[in-house]
């Protein structure tokens, strides 16, 4: 009976000492794993455009770092760490620094595949049905913007009497002097025509002022029509 108790004690004691020589050794070699500085640049895997501000963390850790506006990225981490990529639109990617590594710079051109969820077609309206929307939307009462407004309150036949009592301004003025100027220059050395013996002229003359007149008749009905006493 003593023989077996010591036999199983024994069996124990070497199980936990090979366990102990396992956990030993395995912590060993990640205390002296090599330190490596990554560099990179993550692409898209369609056009092979950088992808700006992804999300690169170490798995299992709190480290990482953000990928700049052109898709570059740095970050010092240990060989045999996971690198997972991600970023919204995209789908994740996990990458592993080899164990085997010697030197202490490593470089990771990452591509990423688009992740693109298509929802189907969603018509939100504010009224129950469709049937209410017509009826809402035939019967809206629009209001009247600023020039509409405006001409509401103005009398068109008062703004055609100051148009035409009213003298010229600078700029009218201005534009009178140069085409005065215009004309002289351009007939210099020249009799200079006159229009008075000219057909041509009394026919777009009088063209013009029957059209006048012609606007003139109907602009009287039209503020008959639309007076409001």
């Amino acid at each position: 009976m003593v023989f077996l108790l010591f036999k199983r004690l024994s069996c124990f004691l070497f199980l936990m000492l090979c366990t102990y020589t396992a956990i030993s050794q395995t912590s060993e070699r990640s205390a002296f794993r090599q330190v490596v500085q990554i560099a990179g640049v993550v692409l898209d895997d369609e056009n092979l455009q950088p992808i700006p501000y992804v999300n690169i963390s170490v798995r299992g850790t709190y480290r990482g770092a953000s990928a700049d506006a052109n898709g570059f990225f740095t970050l010092v981490t240990l060989a045999g760490d996971l690198l997972e990529f991600s970023s919204i639109g995209f789908r994740s990617v996990i990458v592993k620094i080899p164990d085997s590594i010697e030197s202490d710079r490593y470089t990771v051109y990452q591509s990423l595949q688009k992740d693109t969820l298509e929802l189907p077609l969603t018509v939100i309206y504010p009224w129950p049905t469709r049937e209410k929307f017509r009826e809402a939307f035939l019967n809206l009462n629009v209001p009247d913007d600023d020039f509409e407004i405006a001409r509401k309150n103005v009398i068109l036949s008062d703004l055609r009497d100051r148009a035409r009592y009213s003298r010229m301004d600078a700029g009218m003025n201005y534009k009178h002097f140069i085409q005065q100027r215009t004309d002289r220059l351009y007939y210099a050395g020249q009799q200079q025509p006159n229009n008075l013996l000219n057909p041509f002229a009394w026919a777009q003359f009088l063209r013009i002022w029957n059209a006048q007149k012609d606007e003139r008749r109907r602009q009287r009905v039209r503020d008959w029509d639309s007076y409001e006493p």
